[in-house]
């Protein structure tokens, strides 16, 4: 009874033993996370780079996912808000990552490779990289259009934007070649090919203008192109004060440059005859850009002394001695521009218009009206040389 109760004991012991050792050899290995390495970021762009990763080990469980992380912050972590990131398999081994989401130029971003098993995410070294900037905008400056004595219309069209969003365009202008935004500028509304109406210029002047773009890097320019401002009535100009710009229906109009009538600073005379004799002349046009011939024909006619054509014939102002006795429409040209010129009295002035053998016509300054005036020497009114230009 003794050796039975021994044995019963130790056979316990014996089957406990296999038992436990049959246990340990079915265990499943502790799974840790991968390790995983971050490859150098290459092919950067102005919205995108290249990266990856290599897993080297899987932690002792299968990879779900993989791919890299960004971020604008230090140490991206998988699913944080403000970080992006790529899916690229579930593969031991290398692999490469494109990062376009959320890539914008000129960034810096901080990068690591990611791998993912049933133990969590195990995370590269991180790294660094900076996206390319913009380069400034290309643009050509186009067509200069409606040119007057203070305003023209200005083109700009924008060949590329240099990768970046434009923020803002136009014309600047100056007196001086290329010109900058410090300098005039007229921002455009949007479009890729737009005008700008620049005002406030100053008569007859020389205008350089650009078409300008900017960006996040700068300002970008067109090319330089000039144009000059018109004559305005009012501006002194030659000697006189400009009274009249031709329109398309004057002699000697042209589309490509500026020409009209000067009127001298004030009178030549207060009380002046037409002509020391009645006989006819021939100076009978009426025409804008008939007073030189007329006055030039009263002239030889009339010989020297002290009437309203050879008042203005002996005119000189400056360097200027190509004055006349205007025709009656340039005259009334002269009248409707009064207020501008200035320096006119409330009467009648002769013009060198010849109405018949014995009168002239006036143009009156008190009214729009003419009317003839007799050739003697008792017969006097005032007069005002005119020049063209």
């Amino acid at each position: 009874m003794k050796i039975r109760i021994t044995i019963y004991p130790l056979l316990i012991m014996v089957v406990a033993t296999i038992a436990s050792c049959k246990k340990d050899d079915n265990a499943r290995p502790i799974v840790a996370l991968p390790t995983v390495t971050t490859e150098p970021v290459t092919n950067i762009t102005l919205t995108s780079a290249q990266s990856g990763g290599n897993i080297t080990s899987d932690g002792n469980g299968p990879i779900l996912d993989r791919g890299v992380i960004w971020s604008k912050s230090a140490n991206p972590i998988y699913g944080a808000t403000g970080t992006y990131s790529t899916n690229d398999g579930s593969a031991l081994g290398p692999f490469v990552s494109t990062m376009t989401t959320n890539v914008t130029p000129g960034t810096t971003y901080h990068v690591k490779a990611w791998a993912r098993n049933e133990a969590g995410v195990g995370y590269g070294s991180e790294l660094t990289f900076s996206t390319l900037s913009p380069s400034l905008p290309t643009l050509t400056t186009g067509p200069i259009s409606l040119v007057t004595n203070n305003s023209a219309r200005c083109s700009g069209s924008i060949l590329t934007d240099g990768g970046g969003a434009v923020i803002t365009k136009g014309i600047c202008y100056s007196t001086s070649p290329n010109p900058t935004i410090t300098d005039g500028m007229v921002p455009a509304p949007s479009g890729g090919t737009f005008t700008a109406t620049i005002s406030s210029l100053t008569s007859n002047t020389l205008y350089h203008v650009r078409a300008f773009a900017q960006n996040s890097t700068g300002t970008g320019y067109g090319n330089d192109i000039t144009f000059t401002t018109s004559i305005g009535i009012g501006d002194s100009y030659q000697g006189g004060i400009v009274a009249y710009v031709l329109q398309v229906v004057d002699p000697g109009y042209s589309a490509s440059a500026h020409h009209g009538l000067i009127a001298a600073p004030s009178d030549q005379s207060t009380s002046a005859p037409w002509s020391l004799t009645l006989n006819g002349t021939g100076a009978t046009s009426l025409l804008i850009g008939s007073g030189q011939s007329n006055t030039t024909t009263i002239v030889n006619n009339q010989g020297a002394g002290s009437y309203a054509a050879k008042l203005c014939d002996d005119l000189v102002i400056g360097s200027y001695s190509d004055w006349y006795l205007p025709s009656l429409n340039e005259l009334t040209a002269l009248y409707q521009s009064r207020n501008s010129v200035g320096g006119y009295a409330v009467a009648f002035y002769w013009s060198s218009s010849e109405a018949d053998t014995n009168n002239a016509y006036l143009q009156s300054f008190n009214s729009n009206s003419q009317a003839p005036g007799t050739k003697t020497t008792s017969t006097n009114y005032r007069v005002r040389a005119v020049r063209s230009f």
